[in-house]
């Protein structure tokens, strides 16, 4: 890690045109001390809270990205062009250095401690989330059909109904955890899951994705929320990431297009992603009975597939397309659900705390999404608005007392202190994401990190993580061994495995050594197909073919190891 005039100077002009040179010259002030703070109080988190980071909406049809006039700046199908670069448009790896606003800052020369190091995290997927997911009772039967609730030793138990949105977390969790290992026994698990998902959960006749499914994975007639739709395409987001199978990427471009279509999930009155559908696919549902719009309609969006998939999509015009309606999104989350610096979970309670979602994790991953959005349009629209206000949030959200991070803010001044796993991985996600910018938050993340491992890994039961712990790092519950707190309609394995992801790949990063990612993909493709380092940019430096092919369902795949640096 070699920390050359040239990278110094760049950050120091991404700095100076993100803060201005009076408070650049505080920052470096502040960075000198290793500072840190904020404070509140609020009651501990109640059992069984799997509260998860998201909250039902679903799906439907076609569409072209009609967007209303109404929404500030957007880009639209036809005029992506001039405004907008994305890592996968070249054709190849993103082997970019960024611009004068984004790209690779050299990390400090500092002695990295345990928490931070990158296999830390691979060896904390392997050993404390895998298990949990790849017992033979996880697996469901016929294999692909998960149980959707599990007792925290794994058994299923409870209801027998399956609620597609965490099937495909349930992929993700397998797709994810091989690009983290490399153990291709996860590529079958994931594979059945995606056979099971595309032929049960997706309604073939009406469009969109069921909300709920049998044991037999016959339909239950219910609503169809938006976010349950695009949660759904969660699983086979990851899958495609990994292995260019096409039948996945068929429905991810379908998604898209029923997401934009205003005879189905847009409403191009008020230029935003509904709330959801009746069961018919055409009657508006509204989620609040409010008058209001959800947050996580948008969000979730940008967050379960389309942001993952976007720069590595077959066709360059689908990335362009998906880039621009991420923009779109992007701008709808600024105008509808931001105030005051922070995102409100409903469009009609701006302003209102202890309103839903209203945490730290929805507030954050709005901050995260746009600023990972920001890197790939050219003109940067997000730009000011993250780096102006997303550092307070983290300040608010950190409990400096305890080295832990706080659940939600109560008021202007207050916060809710322990958190939900799931509020806690987002936390940590953001902080190591603004540290590839000026890495002012290692100390607290060598601490954040730890009392991951420490607090939120299940040594009682199976393995896995808790949903939830006090201030002082206790479990919110004692939970017997019957209870769902692991396994049900709101926790499954996407947020444990994207922490561990994560962590890994900015903890090589930090270290100065190569980032591996695994992929799975046909034979013709292993030299050419466009690799990413998940979310981020980077600079491929080695791709490694594996001498023989493997056989996963129906398809023919090469494992290929791609090595990354200059993580950004």
């Amino acid at each position: 890690m070699t920390d050359t005039t040239t990278t110094t100077t760049m950050m120091m002009t991404r700095l100076r045109g993100a803060l201005g040179a009076a408070s650049l010259l505080a920052l470096l002030s502040l960075l000198a001390l290793g500072a840190g703070a904020c404070g509140g109080v609020g009651p501990e988190v109640p059992k069984d809270t799997a509260s998860g980071g998201d909250t039902a909406i679903a799906d439907t049809s076609t569409g072209t990205d009609t967007v209303a006039s109404d929404v500030t700046d957007t880009v639209g199908d036809d005029d992506t062009a001039a405004d907008t670069v994305s890592p996968g448009d070249t054709g190849g790896a993103d082997t970019s250095g960024g611009d004068e606003v984004y790209g690779p800052v050299a990390p400090p020369d500092d002695v990295v401690p345990p928490a931070l190091q990158g296999q830390t995290w691979v060896d904390h997927w392997t050993t404390d989330i895998a298990p949990y997911w790849t017992m033979s009772a996880a697996l469901g039967s016929p294999a692909g059909n998960y149980p959707t609730y599990r007792d925290m030793n794994g058994n299923a138990t409870g209801s027998t109904k399956r609620r597609p949105r965490m099937l495909s977390r349930q992929i993700y969790a397998y797709s994810m955890g091989y690009a983290l290992t490399g153990d291709t026994s996860l590529l079958a698990h994931a594979k059945a899951g995606v056979d099971w998902l595309i032929g049960h959960a997706i309604d073939k006749e009406k469009g969109g994705c069921f909300e709920q499914l049998n044991a037999d994975g016959s339909a239950v007639a219910g609503q169809r929320p938006v976010q349950d739709f695009e949660y759904c395409m969660m699983g086979l987001g990851a899958w495609f990431f990994v292995t260019r199978d096409p039948a996945a990427e068929a429905e991810l471009l379908r998604a898209r297009d029923l997401i934009f279509d205003p005879a189905v999930y847009w409403d191009a009155t008020k230029g935003r992603v509904k709330d959801g559908l009746a069961d018919d696919m055409a009657t508006e549902i509204d989620v609040e009975n409010d008058g209001g719009s959800e947050l996580v309609a948008q969000l979730d969006a940008v967050n379960a597939f389309m942001l993952l998939v976007q720069p590595v999509l077959t066709d360059p015009s689908d990335r362009q397309r998906f880039l621009a309606s991420l923009r779109t999104l992007g701008d709808v989350m600024v105008r509808d659900f931001h105030q005051d610096g922070l995102f409100w979970g409903v469009s009609t309670n701006k302003g209102k705390y202890g309103t839903k979602h209203v945490d730290f994790g929805h507030i954050l991953k709005s901050f995260w999404m746009l600023l990972e959005v920001d890197k790939r349009v050219a003109s940067h629209p997000f730009h000011e608005l993250v780096m102006d206000e997303v550092y307070a949030v983290v300040d608010r959200a950190w409990d400096s007392a305890n080295g832990r991070w706080a659940k939600r803010p109560t008021s202007a001044t207050a916060v809710e202190y322990g958190s939900d796993w799931w509020i806690y991985a987002e936390e940590d996600q953001i902080a190591g994401v603004l540290d590839l910018i000026d890495w002012r938050f290692l100390d607290r993340r060598a601490q954040t990190q730890a009392h991951w491992l420490e607090d939120y890994v299940d040594d009682v039961y199976a393995g896995e993580i808790i949903s939830g712990i006090k201030r002082d790092g206790s479990p919110v519950w004692g939970w017997p061994a019957t209870d769902t707190a692991k396994c049900n309609e709101w926790k499954n394995g996407f947020h444990s495995t994207e922490h561990a992801l994560i962590m890994a790949i900015l903890g090589f990063n930090l270290e100065g050594k190569d980032v591996p990612l695994h992929f799975a993909v046909p034979t013709a493709d292993a030299g050419t197909f466009i690799a990413t380092p998940y979310l981020f940019h980077g600079t491929e430096v080695a791709r490694e073919p594996a001498a023989a092919s493997v056989t996963v369902g129906d398809l023919t795949l090469t494992p290929v190891t791609v090595k990354f640096r200059d993580i950004w």
